[in-house]
């Protein structure tokens, strides 16, 4: 009895496992592998003309056009990895995947600096943005797009 139950276990285990492979591969209930997750083509007119909105919204000058020229910017540079790189998972995990794509890893490294500023804004209630910090992270988010081909 007790050896009956065992192999039953085991047989459940493994068909466990096949069936969480079979799911994830998308063989079966439609995985998570999706069409989506592909590499697109990447508008530059749109990004340009996305660009220029950034700009405008740097030029008014108030804390609040530079939060959302902030925002603005980090989705902009999402939409260029998803092209990239795919779009799989969350930004972060685009950029972890896009390292590749720079040739100097210290402009990687102020795309996440930039990307940190914008969680910051999105998730800190509390958090003042001043110019000089703005600035930055915007040329940051600039110099990424034009190592990545986008601008």
């Amino acid at each position: 009895m007790a050896q009956s139950f065992l192999y039953l276990v085991l047989f459940a285990g493994v068909f466990a496992i096949v069936f969480a492979i079979l799911i994830k591969k998308g063989w079966i209930l439609g995985g998570t592998k999706s069409k989506s997750s592909a590499r697109g083509s990447l508008d530059r007119n749109f990004v340009a003309g996305k660009w220029q909105e950034i700009e405008q919204l740097m030029s008014q000058g108030k804390p609040s056009a530079y939060k959302v020229a902030v925002m603005e910017a980090d989705k902009l540079v999402d939409y260029v990895l998803k092209a990239k790189v795919g779009s799989d998972g969350n930004m972060g995990d685009r950029l972890k995947r896009s390292q590749k794509l720079f040739s100097n890893y210290l402009d990687y490294q102020n795309l996440w600096s930039a990307h940190k500023t914008r969680n910051l804004i999105a998730h800190e209630a509390t958090h003042e943005l001043l110019f000089p910090e703005v600035k930055k992270t915007i040329a940051y988010f600039e110099k990424a797009l034009r190592d990545l081909g986008a601008l």
